[in-house]
């Protein structure tokens, strides 16, 4: 370790960190364009010049370490004067389009200039400018505009230092440089919308958001992406209920500062009809519309009209850790249902870039392991396999508790053999899917971003997430429909009787739960809570 001083305050930081890093002991923060803490350093755009005890010249701080005693100025009038003559160098050329610009309101470049920047410019000459490169599809989700690029290179290493698939490059020389890509090969890496996210200016943008929404007019909620079991940490952009945008959120341990594309836009499912209220199938086979009340009355005649011997549920990898959780004590543990089982999509391999490693993931849902370590398996007395290409003939009732619990349930043939069942109870939100249309009791459900709970990723993780905004029309949490069955069916057990609080619910899951006994939470404040083994 080293203490240093910056701006006065006395820190102690590990040896060897640059002075950005180190800065952020002391809550100071180094204005810099290039330097990115998961990049090689290049020391292009000299932003984040210092003055340090000793040195006659000022340093970058982006390539320069840390050593024990240095006396290092962040802010001094010398260095004031380093960073308003570079603010002026990068603004000669750029154009003044931040009321156009998809990247105001989160622009690096533009709280520079508010900070920095000249309300004059020495330079009179006409701007320079690419022409037919100011709109420009360069892949299937990145839009450039050169002529806001500053030329920091954080897309050209991103390309060459993360994915490795080197799409990006300088071309030409002084002050026509410009970046492109080669001829042929377009940005088309299955991590390529990153570059809009590490481009500090509005030179690249991703299509899907482009004018859809001013930044500032988003709310911004913690969430965990749903599309694998990576478990990516990352930030949902919402307003009104309506989903504009995921970004990634740091954690060095899974993610880093990276969203795959198909995480990235995966909120896109989302835009369809939604199932807003319950519905139940009358007696000339019409699905109608009900109230909760009739519907949980239909439901809960048809549960006591059977044994548990005649009962199945197939379980959702979607489902949290809490509502599997409530789902095995209502379905296996009171209705002592034959069969409570769950099964996952496989998919990819998606790989996903931590700090240190790359990780793979494998399964096309967020939480099959932490279904499976509150205590629903892979099979009861039937598997899922079983009644998917078997037919659920010989059930009484099957309870679905989430339509999209596998891409298989879409196929006709697969439907035929779940409706096989005698009685058939679905959750859903997407109106769409085909299981709604065969559903005798079809319960409006909430998609992720609805949600409270907590998903266990591929490492053991357990993270959480959190609801961004509240479910559409009468739909709610699946933790709340396993309520409102266990209060119809058991209203003398406790879990069943009351709102259920979803942090009181996962205290109560640590200390019941063997697979969650030893969970601790991490030091890093980021929601998540590791074995302590580990």
């Amino acid at each position: 370790m080293a203490k240093v001083t910056i701006d006065g305050t006395e820190v102690e930081v590990q040896e060897g960190i640059n002075v950005i890093e180190a800065a952020k002991a002391a809550d100071v923060h180094v204005p810099h364009f290039c330097y990115h803490p998961s990049f090689s350093v290049v020391g292009q755009c000299r932003m984040c010049l210092v003055e340090i005890e000793g040195m006659p010249k000022l340093q970058v701080g982006c390539g320069t370490t840390v050593r024990d005693g240095m006396k290092i100025n962040v802010w001094s009038e010398k260095v004031d004067k380093a960073r308003k003559g570079q603010m002026e160098f990068l603004l000669i050329n750029h154009p003044l389009d931040c009321p156009i610009c998809d990247k105001a309101g989160e622009c690096p470049l533009q709280d520079y200039a508010f900070n920095y920047g000249s309300v004059v410019s020495r330079f009179t000459d006409a701007k320079r400018t690419y022409p037919g490169m100011d709109r420009t599809a360069i892949g299937p989700h990145i839009v450039q505009n050169m002529n806001r690029c500053i030329h920091c290179t954080r897309c050209i290493r991103f390309c060459a230092e993360i994915t490795g698939t080197d799409e990006l490059a300088f071309f030409k020389r002084g002050a026509s440089t410009e970046v492109g890509v080669f001829p042929g090969v377009p940005l088309d890496n299955w991590m390529s919308a990153n570059v809009a996210d590490v481009c500090p200016t509005g030179a690249l943008t991703t299509r899907e958001f482009r004018f859809e929404s001013r930044v500032w007019n988003l709310e911004s909620t913690d969430s965990i992406c749903n599309g694998c079991d990576v478990g990516c940490n990352m930030f949902i952009g919402h307003r009104n209920g309506q989903i504009f945008r995921y970004r990634p959120r740091v954690n060095p341990d899974v993610n880093d500062h990276w969203l795959c594309d198909y995480g990235r836009f995966s909120y896109e499912r989302y835009d369809t009809d939604r199932v807003v209220v319950p519905k139940v199938r009358t007696e000339d086979d019409y699905l109608g519309i009900s109230t909760w009340s009739e519907a949980l009355d239909v439901l809960a005649a048809a549960i006591r009209g059977t044994t548990g011997e005649k009962i199945a549920v197939i379980a959702s990898a979607n489902l949290t850790n809490e509502e599997a959780f409530l789902a095995k004590r209502l379905f296996a543990d009171q209705l002592k249902a034959a069969t409570v089982a769950v099964m996952v999509d496989p998919i990819g391999p998606i790989r996903m870039k931590s700090r240190t490693e790359w990780i793979l993931g494998t399964q096309g849902a967020p939480n099959f392991r932490g279904v499976q370590s509150v205590g629903i398996g892979a099979r009861g007395a039937m598997s899922v396999e079983d009644l998917l290409t078997e037919g659920a003939e010989g059930i009484d009732l099957l309870y679905i508790t989430d339509a999209m619990f596998s891409d298989r349930a879409m196929d006709p043939a697969v439907v035929a053999n779940l409706r096989k069942a005698k009685f058939l109870v679905v959750h859903s939100w997407d109106a769409t899917h085909p299981l709604c249309d065969v559903a005798d009791v079809l319960l409006p459900g909430a998609i992720h971003a609805e949600k409270e709970g907590t998903f266990t990723n591929l490492q053991g993780r357990v993270q959480r997430i959190h609801q961004a905004y509240p479910p559409k029309g009468q739909a709610v949490g699946d933790l709340e429909i396993f309520r409102r069955i266990g209060a119809k069916l058991f209203p003398q057990v406790a879990e069943f009787k009351t709102n259920i609080d979803v942090f009181d619910l996962f205290d109560e899951m640590r200390s019941s739960v063997p697979a969650m006994q030893n969970l601790v939470p991490t030091e890093d404040a980021l929601g998540e809570y590791v074995h302590q083994h580990a």
